[in-house]
């Protein structure tokens, strides 16, 4: 094996790099933005079974509206963790393949104060509580008769840093090398007829994002509560992606050593920190004596992400030899998040039974992608999120029943639609826990939520001529959320 056209090469990289813009730029689509746009209930155990937009419900119900935590009975301090455990059914070339992962963080961590008044009520408060997790698992396996990774690598829809990676680890490679002009390079396997290469995948997601916010509620006059919150919120996002091509049946066997390759295994990896301002402002109004009304405006926020990320690609061939090479990076770029809308409605027919109901809108065409300076490649990617994004309305609903002053029990049910148009992925949330006192001063509360929708994954793509073909794995996708938090009374 040998290295060829290093002069020729690094006139390339040089000249791409003059006339482009930076590689990591196309990492970036509408997948990023509404990745880190999605919210999910998932504020405290409590929250995540009852929306809080009306009602007051728990510690992170100022998420949903920070007036009705004017409502909270007494100051307390609260904490609270959060299991995800996330699973896939991949279907891919005619294959299902399962896959999970699972993992546990705080849910919340704060403290409500309840100043003493004669009459009305004031509420001051402030901590972390979760916002939504980016936890996905993923696995697929087929023989691909049609189409390689590598072909990818031998397009021109990758950036030019995974294209050299690629050929540095003879995963692409010129069978012409005397002309040095990269004119002719080709995936290994279809340097002398391609006859289809065995794929496996095993893909997760993982981290979480979180407010840390101060929040004031107060009966600002009689059966009318106004509350409003500000905050940091700060979170993490972990993308890692095992990509195998192993040659199972020795179909390239009699090769020359260029193209007689055993295996090729691409790592990919992102490792992302995020952080943005956040700010609500909430009112409650309450008609009777048995009914409440919520609405609630979360204004759009900026959130800057810092990402690491890396490909490494090794070639492993039939007499062992072994080639890996990675192309490493980094980038710093924003996502402005869509503002919410959210309005709610709260029954308590008896001391008992309490019945609520909300809806959310989001203006996800409202989402923007924003880098240093302007770019052609931003507003190609602006002007896809408009026709791609849709606004859309999210509903709620629960209801709990207070058997007597030690257990509460409660079931909840979310419908979330699809932000996209096209494929319809609408998630649908189904959720249940109780709450119960272990002393006098102590509560402990536990919340079940269990979410289920369809998906799929591009996880390649590849030119054929002058058209762009994905190949897709289909998915049916559940998760299920455990939070249990005890609340201390001050």
């Amino acid at each position: 094996m040998n290295i060829k056209g290093i002069s020729k090469k690094w006139f390339l990289v040089l000249l791409g790099i003059f006339l482009s813009s930076p590689a990591i730029v196309g990492a970036q689509t509408t997948d990023d933005v509404l990745r880190y746009s999605l919210e999910y209930p998932s504020y405290d155990p409590v929250s995540i079974v009852i929306p809080g937009v009306s009602s007051y419900t728990g510690f992170g119900a100022y998420q949903d509206n920070p007036a009705v935590m004017a409502l909270a009975p007494e100051g307390y301090l609260s904490f609270s963790l959060s299991s995800r455990f996330a699973e896939a059914s991949g279907s891919y070339l005619g294959n299902t393949t399962e896959h999970s992962d699972n993992q546990t963080s705080v849910g919340d961590l704060g403290f409500v104060y309840k100043f003493p008044t004669t009459r009305g009520s004031l509420v001051f408060g402030g901590g972390y509580s979760q916002t939504s997790d980016y936890n996905r698992a993923l696995g697929a396996n087929g023989f691909n008769e049609a189409s390689t990774i590598t072909d990818y690598y031998n397009s021109s829809l990758v950036s030019d840093d995974i294209y050299f990676t690629a050929y540095d680890a003879f995963a692409i490679y010129d069978p012409s090398p005397g002309d040095d002009d990269y004119s002719n390079t080709t995936s290994a396997f279809r340097a002398n007829g391609y006859e289809g290469i065995q794929q496996n995948l095993e893909m997760t997601e993982r981290g979480q994002l979180g407010e840390y916010s101060a929040f004031l509620a107060t009966e600002a006059a009689k059966n009318l509560f106004i509350g409003a919150s500000v905050g940091i919120s700060g979170g993490t996002y972990t993308y890692k992606r095992d990509f195998l091509e192993s040659d199972r049946n020795n179909d390239y066997n009699n090769r020359s050593n260029n193209t007689d390759i055993d295996q090729i295994l691409s790592y990919d990896t992102i490792d992302a920190k995020m952080q943005s301002f956040s700010a609500r402002l909430g009112l409650m109004y309450r008609p009777a004596e048995a009914w409440n009304i919520g609405v609630s405006y979360e204004f759009p926020s900026r959130l800057e992400i810092e990402e690491e990320y890396n490909t490494v690609i090794t070639t492993t061939f039939d007499n062992g030899d072994v080639e890996e090479h990675d192309a490493p990076g980094e980038f710093t770029y924003e996502i402005i998040r869509p503002p919410r809308l959210k309005a709610g409605v709260t029954y308590t027919g008896n001391e008992k039974i309490t019945l609520t109901a909300a809806a959310e809108s989001v203006f996800y065409t409202e989402a923007e992608y924003d880098e240093e300076g302007l770019s052609d490649y931003e507003t190609q990617l602006n002007n896809e999120i408009q026709s791609v994004f849709k606004d859309v309305v999210n509903f709620r609903g629960g209801i709990e029943y207070k058997m007597n002053e030690q257990f509460t029990p409660r079931v909840g049910y979310g419908y979330y639609a699809d932000p996209t148009r096209g494929f319809d992925s609408s998630r649908q949330f189904i959720s249940g826990g109780f709450s119960t006192k272990i002393s006098p001063n102590t509560s402990l509360d536990i919340g079940l939520q269990y979410g289920m929708w369809e998906d799929q994954n591009v996880i390649y793509s590849y030119e054929s001529g002058n058209n762009v073909i994905d190949e897709v794995v289909h998915e049916d996708v559940g998760r299920l959320n455990v939070m249990a938090g005890i609340k201390l009374a001050l």
